[in-house]
């Protein structure tokens, strides 16, 4: 079997239908066993991934058109959620390292930001306690 071709979710699918249905039998399309219990598990890792990553206009896009970033030969694309294959985790890889430092990037800069407006606060009470104590009403 070329498990390479096969899309993630096509594991899924007949998991979460097993799981939804328990006194049905479901056929798995690809086998039941390890194998195909481990290509469950990637999938989940993988979509709790993205979902965990996206920005907010990604994550819009992935709820409205269920696709999600891709980056392939240095170029960030978009494809189906659905399409993505074993064969595209080197890609799928990449773009969740991507991914990551740009979330790490976004909650630098916030902290910074953060920082720099209670530093301009903190600065702002200086400011005023010195007023009051030049007037005498600070003790």
């Amino acid at each position: 079997m070329d498990w390479t071709k096969i899309p993630l979710v096509d594991f899924f699918e007949a998991f979460a239908n097993r799981e939804e249905r328990p006194g049905l039998l479901t056929a798995y399309p690809h086998g039941d066993g390890v194998p195909q219990r481990l290509m469950v598990r990637i999938q989940v890792d993988v979509e709790d991934a993205y979902e965990n990553l996206l920005s907010y206009e990604d994550g819009e896009r992935f709820r409205t058109t269920d696709e999600v970033p891709v980056i392939r030969d240095g170029r960030r694309g978009y494809e189906p959620f659905d399409s993505l294959t074993l064969a595209d985790l080197p890609a799928i890889l990449d773009t969740l390292a991507v991914m990551d430092e740009e979330a790490k990037a976004m909650g630098a800069e916030e902290a910074a930001r953060l920082d720099a407006e209670r530093k301009r606060r903190r600065n702002a009470r200086t400011r005023e306690r010195r007023k009051l104590k030049k007037l005498g009403e600070w003790e």
